[in-house]
């Protein structure tokens, strides 16, 4: 589900660049000398030049990494892994002691809060249009248009809804933002248990790197989810299609994981617990109360 790893070289301070290939597997792209790890530098800009943190933004942005082809495999093999969060702390650091060039060192303070927010812009897309059209030859598995694009973290993930043996009794599984997928499948489950999800949820928080909603619909087994942006384009799915009575009822259950809000009083109607089971009416009412 990873899409880039950084390794240290080892007995250096050189840091190299893997990469996810069109099979998804990780190879060396990059070393990244001293001189290459200078937060937001501007010679990129002029000259050209590598920049770790750079390239990195221009990878989580969907663009291809550039190789250097295979002289460098051998130097990039091994070495432990490093986030991208611990070299964004430690740039803030060296710019708290006052070491490096000044002006290099600028934006060092604030580097992972500016690259936090620079991706989140690019993957927190409340005003988008759903994903429903996932069926035949548009699922997941095959020409979906949004299969490769990492997730809306707080977006509904939708599964179960065309792969049940009876429409009306059967439960939709729903899932409100990533966290919650991860919770619910991960479950009593360690992270030896459980390596490909633990690495992905651990990718999100060390390297800003989101799974794509492919790989959540791999994870849920279902070539057929469904995605919603927000609480309101989701209530009216779940209004119009009860209406149908043909994919869902309105009494069809509804088995709903959450990461519950801390702001939200557990007698508020609106308030989600981080496990629940209601009627899939009663959900649309819960996100969205008709006026």
């Amino acid at each position: 589900m990873t899409r880039y790893e950084l390794r240290m070289i080892t007995g250096t301070r050189d840091i190299a660049l893997w990469a996810a290939g069109e099979g998804g597997e990780l190879r060396p792209v990059h070393v990244y000398g001293e001189h290459e790890q200078y937060p937001l530098t501007t010679d990129r800009y002029y000259t050209n030049l590598p920049n770790l943190f750079l390239d990195v933004l221009d990878l989580l942005d969907g663009n291809d990494a550039a190789s250097d082809g295979e002289q460098i495999e051998a130097a990039a093999a091994g070495g432990k892994t490093v986030s991208l969060r611990n070299l964004a702390q430690r740039a803030a650091h060296a710019a708290a002691d006052g070491s490096g060039n000044a002006r290099r060192f600028k934006d060092a303070r604030a580097l992972w809060a500016l690259m936090s927010n620079h991706v989140a812009v690019h993957v927190k897309r409340p005003d988008d249009e759903p994903i429903v059209d996932v069926r035949r030859t548009r699922n997941w598995k095959k020409n979906q248009p949004m299969r490769a694009v990492p997730v809306d973290p707080n977006a509904w993930f939708i599964s179960s809804v065309y792969s049940r043996s009876n429409q009306r009794k059967n439960p939709v599984v729903v899932y409100r933002g990533i966290d919650a997928v991860f919770n619910a499948l991960m479950g009593d489950l360690d992270e030896t248990a459980a390596p490909v999800l633990a690495s992905a949820r651990d990718a999100i928080s060390a390297n800003l790197d989101y799974p794509t909603y492919a790989d959540v619909a791999g994870a849920l087994d279902d070539s057929n989810m469904l995605v919603f942006h927000n609480d309101r384009s989701f209530a009216d799915w779940i209004r119009e299609r009860s209406k149908e009575q043909d994919v869902i009822f309105p009494d069809t259950p509804a088995q709903v994981y959450a990461i519950p809000d801390p702001t939200v009083d557990e007698d508020d109607p609106a308030y989600l617990p981080a496990e629940s089971t209601m009627t899939m009416s009663h959900l649309a009412n819960v996100l969205a109360p008709r006026e």
